[in-house]
């Protein structure tokens, strides 16, 4: 699939669950940080696509059996101000570090081969700069929390 599809079928919600693995997270905040001239942009769009998503899968869920998900817009989930399974920390921390990872014009393949700790579910680019204790708190949850051990690189503010 390619980025472009991949990007719309995140944003139109038809990505499934089964997709939506760690890599397509890193590859989502990628795609955005790269063709965003602005983090604060890229950022936005990383945190409200995530929780549109984690509101559709939890509808989905309630719906009856056989039901579809209805393409009308109306229908559209309402993003929760306490959104379940977004972390509001790990997703800044994320856009933050590959915001100063990513090289222009680079391919995302070539990203992930150079940047293997962002692909590892352990956390581990994170839990450089992070305790356990801190990245995975109930405050770090639902607000940015600066890390305790190392600090995280300065966002770009505007693509040259």
């Amino acid at each position: 699939m390619t980025d472009s599809e991949f990007l719309t079928k995140f944003e139109k919600r038809t990505i499934t669950r089964e997709e939506w693995t760690h890599e397509a997270h890193v590859r989502m905040a990628w795609l955005y940080v790269t063709r965003t001239d602005n983090y604060r942009t890229a950022r936005s769009k990383v945190r409200t696509g995530i929780k549109k998503l984690n509101a559709a899968f939890i509808a989905q869920e309630s719906r009856p059996c056989g039901a579809t998900r209805p393409d009308d817009a109306s229908t559209e989930p309402a993003v929760e101000s306490k959104p379940i399974g977004f972390h509001e920390t790990i997703t800044t921390a994320f856009v933050r570090v590959i915001s100063m990872r990513a090289e222009a014009g680079e391919k995302f393949a070539s990203f992930r081969k150079r940047n293997p700790d962002l692909f590892d579910r352990n956390l581990s680019a994170l839990l450089a700069h992070y305790s356990p204790a801190q990245l995975f708190s109930e405050e770090a949850k639902v607000k940015f929390v600066e890390p305790d051990l190392e600090p995280l690189p300065k966002p770009w503010l505007a693509r040259v």
